[in-house]
């Protein structure tokens, strides 16, 4: 992403400018992990153009597929029986892949046991974003989509939740009433990854980050108008 063609007609905010982004997602979704990496590197270009902008992400994490069974199921199996058979993940991993390096994303798909049932991640996020201060909030969202995609590990396990928050600096419990998920909003039904950028710029799908500092853009202009 060559930050240099960023359009200049947005005027500079000034220090105390905050633009929003709800971030809808679902610790078990590749695109999701993608589309992150594409709304930091946008942001990163972003700042350099206007250093005195706030990015203020407001995580919405939600199970898109609760009925998987509290201890999972065979990761490789879903996927088959998912898809169609091994050619077809082959080639949906290989599209992913592709995508993925392009971000410096290594997904070893082969390395996963469990495909779990993501409540209890998605509920640690949910939990973690009124504790942790936003730099630790994004590296704790890294490290699920890390220990899930490049470790294998099971992120369905409240252990490993539980060391996941622990080294964030989040002391988690995984208590009931942490579980709780928002409902996601009938505008965008249940398509991840999903963004709205001060409430009334969606982006849905892990768009490229120059295609999403052409929108931050935009939405930065219509609140300075």
């Amino acid at each position: 992403m060559n930050c240099s063609e960023l359009a200049g007609a947005v005027s500079a905010p000034t220090s105390s400018q905050t633009l929003r982004v709800d971030f809808y997602l679902d610790l078990i979704c590749p695109w999701c992990w993608i589309g992150l990496r594409n709304l930091h590197s946008a942001w990163e270009c972003l700042r350099q153009k206007h250093p005195g902008l706030v990015l203020e992400t407001i995580w919405h994490a939600h199970a898109l597929l609760p009925q998987i069974p509290a201890q999972g199921i065979p990761y490789q199996a879903f996927y088959e029986a998912r898809l169609g058979g091994q050619r077809a993940v082959a080639m949906r991993r290989a599209q992913i892949r592709a995508v993925a390096e392009s971000v410096d994303l290594s997904l070893n798909f082969e390395n996963i046991a469990t495909f779990p049932n993501s409540a209890l991640a998605c509920a640690l996020v949910n939990a973690a974003q009124s504790k942790l201060a936003p730099v630790a909030m994004y590296q704790l969202v890294e490290s699920i989509y890390r220990a899930f995609f490049s470790q294998g590990q099971d992120i369905g396990s409240i252990e490993t939740l539980r060391a996941l928050a622990q080294a964030s600096g989040f002391s988690w419990d995984g208590s009931a009433s942490s579980q709780l998920q928002p409902s996601m909003e009938a505008d965008h039904g249940t398509g991840v990854p999903h963004l709205v950028f001060n409430g009334q710029w969606p982006v849905t799908g892990a768009v490229p980050g120059s295609e999403l500092v052409h929108v931050m853009q935009q939405a930065v202009a219509a609140k300075l108008g």
